[in-house]
């Protein structure tokens, strides 16, 4: 989402989205369910390439990169920064989702000698009706791809290698060669005078030197 809760599927480095996990409205209302995520994946499109966002504990591998979760209503979400592989145009991110009864806890975590909480974490078994213990077993992995472009990107190989974007086929263009206007005419005029008024001067210089030259007299 960008940062008027709009679902984008190209967006550019740099720009400020939300990475939001929802549970469905139907499945809310039926039982007071929360979410966690962990083992949170950006890769890029090829798959060569892969980045853990959020470990298997929950927490974020560098929160500076992409921060951790927090609880939005039934929701979860973090607020980063759009970036990209070098690569890959396309970012694919993956994470594992689980339900829990209840809210979930979050999973402390640490960064630069600094803690902090993450939804990222399953909550404690609690006790019901004696010894037995019940958690939601509902347990998904949710993808999504993004398309992060580069300033300048539009015109370059990307876009005329994507057929989408190929803009160049099955069109004609018409080349129009603009009109002549008076002050060029003029100047032309003038130009085809003085380059006529220099080749008559020649000629005339050439036929007067030849003229006074003296006439050599045979005897």
């Amino acid at each position: 989402l960008d940062t008027r809760q709009r679902e984008v599927e190209t967006v550019r480095i740099g720009d400020r989205l939300n990475f939001r996990i929802e549970i469905p409205e139907d499945n809310f209302a039926q039982a007071p369910y929360g979410i966690f995520a962990r083992s949170c994946v950006a890769m890029a499109k090829d798959a060569r390439t892969s980045f853990k966002i959020i470990d298997d504990d929950g927490c974020p591998t560098d929160p500076t990169i992409f921060p951790g979760f927090t609880a939005d209503g039934n929701a979860l979400q973090s607020t980063y920064e759009a970036f990209r592989f070098t690569e890959s145009y396309g970012v694919i991110f993956q994470c594992n989702v689980k339900y829990c009864l209840g809210p979930c806890e979050p999973a402390v975590c640490e960064w630069n000698m600094e803690s902090f909480e993450s939804l990222g974490r399953r909550r404690r078994r609690r006790a019901v009706e004696g010894n037995e213990t019940k958690e939601a077993d509902d347990d998904m992995n949710i993808s999504q791809e993004i398309l992060v472009l580069d300033f300048g990107d539009e015109k370059r190989e990307f876009f005329k290698a994507d057929p989408s974007t190929d803009f160049a086929k099955d069109k004609t263009v018409t080349i129009i060669e603009p009109c002549p206007t008076k002050t060029s005419v003029l100047a032309l005029a003038v130009t085809c005078a003085l380059m006529i008024l220099l080749y008559i001067s020649t000629l005339f210089c050439y036929y007067m030197k030849k003229w006074m030259q003296p006439h050599k007299i045979v005897a």
